[in-house]
């Protein structure tokens, strides 16, 4: 029988879009048998990133999908993230890249379409694929699908267990 959590608060996380920069208060709450706590994410937060997910997938996609040089995009995007690097942005390429199995796993069972038959893309390319492939559903659509599925994020690292 499931147990009704009760609230425990709240606490401060850093959160950076596109919109909006500043504190969010994340509620947390309590299990009244085994005394854990547990946080309520918002949906448009990754864990353990600062930026946006939608705003992480929009840059990536402007990236891969446009062709547009690293360094040139961050000169693009400064306007709206004042305090992103180059660093960080080659941070989520690279990350993307290392969880290809956890991210085709989840576009998998999303749906049949999404499982590639032939030869395996190169990674650039299977980079570009998955873009257009959220793109498609729609950048909330896959979030929300990918967290509900895997339990996981698409940017989490291989080597936590969630």
């Amino acid at each position: 029988m499931p147990v009704k959590l009760r609230k425990h608060g709240y606490y401060k996380r850093f959160f950076i879009s596109k919109s909006f920069s500043g504190i969010l208060y994340v509620r947390r709450f309590i299990c009244p048998i085994c005394g854990r706590t547990v946080s309520m994410l918002p949906v448009f937060c990754l864990q353990y990133f600062q930026y946006s997910a939608l705003d992480i997938l929009n840059i990536l996609c402007e990236l891969y999908l446009s062709g547009i040089p690293l360094n040139r995009l961050v000169k693009k995007i400064k306007q709206d993230f004042p305090f992103i690097e180059r660093g960080t942005i080659d941070y989520y390429r690279k990350r993307i890249i290392l969880n290809r199995k956890l991210i085709q796993y989840g576009l998998n069972l999303i749906s049949p379409e999404f499982i590639f038959a032939g030869a395996i893309p190169e990674n650039q390319d299977w980079v570009k694929t998955f873009l257009e492939i959220v793109l498609r559903l729609h950048p909330h659509v896959f979030l929300c699908d990918f967290s509900n599925i895997t339990g996981k994020s698409f940017l989490t690292s291989q080597f936590m267990i969630a």
